[in-house]
C-alpha cells in the first residue's frame, strides 16, 4: 500500500514541476514580447513619425492649441506642406511651407510680404483675408539652399519667418501626418 501512496505524490510534484517550468517559460516570453514591442515603439516614434501638442493657434483654424499632432520625417518638402519646426529659441513649432529654395521673398512700399511678386493672402485656402503682412524681420531676397519660408495659417498673430526669418532644412522636424482634437467635453 505504502507504493500505491508514493505514485500519486511523485505525479503530482512533477506536475507542480512541469507546471511551473511552464510558468516561467511564459513570463519570460511575455517580457521579451513586452521589450521587443517598447523597442519598435520607441525606434518608430524616434525616427520614423513623432508627437507633439500645438504649442499655439498659429495655424488655426485647421489646429488649435493642445491638439495631439502626430508627424513623420520626410525626405522632400515643399509648398503647402504642414510641418512641425523648431525655433531658434529651441521651441516647437507648426507651420506650412509657403517659399523653397530658389523663390524670391520680398516687401511692398506698404509693408506687404511677397513671394516671387506675389504678395501673400492670409489664408489663401479659405479666402478669410486678403494679405500678409511681411513682419520685423528682414527676410528679403532669394531663398537658399535648404531653407524655408514657414508661415501660419493665423497670419495675423502667427510667429513664424517673419519673427524667426527662413527656416533650415535641419530645424525641420517633420510633415503633419494627423491631428488628434483635444476639446473638453
Amino acid at each position: 500500500m505504502d507504493q500505491h501512496v508514493k505514485d500519486p505524490e511523485e505525479k503530482l510534484d512533477k506536475d507542480i514541476k512541469r507546471k511551473t517550468r511552464l510558468i516561467k517559460q511564459l513570463r519570460h516570453d511575455a517580457i521579451i514580447k513586452v521589450a521587443v514591442s517598447a523597442a519598435a515603439f520607441f525606434i518608430t516614434f524616434s525616427y520614423i513619425f513623432g508627437i507633439v501638442l500645438a504649442p499655439t493657434n498659429d495655424m488655426f483654424p485647421a489646429v488649435h492649441e493642445g491638439d495631439l499632432i502626430i508627424f513623420y520625417r520626410p525626405g522632400r518638402i515643399i509648398n503647402t506642406d504642414v510641418v512641425i519646426y523648431e525655433t531658434p529659441d529651441g521651441n516647437s513649432q507648426i507651420g506650412r511651407i509657403e517659399g523653397t529654395q530658389g523663390e524670391t521673398v520680398g516687401k511692398t512700399e506698404g509693408g506687404l510680404l511677397t513671394v516671387n511678386g506675389n504678395i501673400q493672402p492670409v489664408q489663401k485656402r479659405s479666402g478669410l483675408y486678403d494679405e500678409t503682412y511681411a513682419g520685423d524681420k528682414d527676410i528679403s531676397g532669394e531663398i537658399g539652399q535648404k531653407e524655408y519660408l514657414i508661415l501660419g495659417d493665423s497670419r495675423e498673430t502667427a510667429e513664424d519667418s517673419r519673427a524667426f526669418g527662413l527656416i533650415p532644412r535641419k530645424a525641420i522636424k517633420g510633415k503633419v501626418f494627423t491631428i488628434v482634437r483635444r476639446r473638453p467635453l
